[in-house]
């Protein structure tokens, strides 16, 4: 895409004014009149007076009647001429087709007037190219209107995520050993327990010796050679 194509010019058209597109009479105008181009909307008949007598003064009668849109650009004057009589879809429209011919960089003002201009296809194309931009181009416009935002945000989740970095340890509590952890330590630790009195041997959680401080520890052995049996509550033995 060179840089006086018509789809450069038009994109270059839409970031000077910071717009996504080119669809609204408003925006249209104030374009064209920053261009210093006046627009004027006439009537194929019964015009108002002031409509009237510049028509006459310019000898524009033949292209009033023929077209809905043209330029009259001569000495000082620079005109856009606008049929009134339809829908503001299709002013737009026209208006966007008429601005492609201003902003068309081989228009020479100081040389040609409305019936000189030859360039249909780059009008043409930079009508589309300011309705039509192109997601890709929506997107590279909005990132340069609000970039300041999105670095803004960006910094601000990358500060969230390092405060949850820095206090996650400091609320999250160890976790607590299950109680099937504990039974199986027991188990491989291989000790059992005894009452001075009682006859059978236990493990540690065994609610009959739980709570009991005169316990005796002693290896599986140990209680099979001194006579103990196992406990038919905590089935030691499992």
């Amino acid at each position: 895409m060179t840089n006086n194509s018509p789809k450069c010019i038009a994109h270059k058209t839409l970031i000077k004014n910071r717009l996504y597109s080119l669809n609204n009479y408003t925006y249209l105008q104030h374009i064209i009149e920053s261009n210093q181009f006046t627009i004027i909307e006439y009537k194929k008949h019964a015009n108002s007076k002031p409509v009237s007598e510049l028509i006459n003064r310019l000898g524009i009668e033949n292209e009033i009647k023929q077209n809905d849109s043209f330029l009259y650009i001569k000495n000082n004057l620079k005109f856009v001429f606008l049929y009134a009589d339809i829908s503001d879809e299709d002013k737009c429209s026209l208006l966007r087709h008429e601005l492609g011919h201003i902003c068309d960089p081989d228009l020479k003002i100081n040389e040609m007037c409305y019936s000189k201009i030859k360039k249909e296809e780059f009008a043409n194309d930079f009508s589309f190219y300011t309705k039509n931009p192109g997601f890709y181009f929506k997107l590279k416009l909005f990132v340069t209107k609000k970039w300041k935002i999105i670095v803004s945000m960006i910094a601000l989740i990358a500060c969230v995520l390092v405060l949850l970095a820095m206090i996650n340890p400091l609320i999250t509590e160890p976790s607590k050993p299950r109680a099937s952890d504990v039974l199986t330590n027991e188990i491989i630790d291989n000790t059992y327990y005894v009452t001075p009195t009682g006859k059978k041997y236990h493990r540690k959680h065994c609610f009959i010796v739980k709570y009991k401080n005169n316990l005796t520890k002693k290896t599986l052995k140990e209680a099979l050679d001194t006579g103990y049996k196992p406990c038919l509550i905590c089935n030691p033995d499992k």
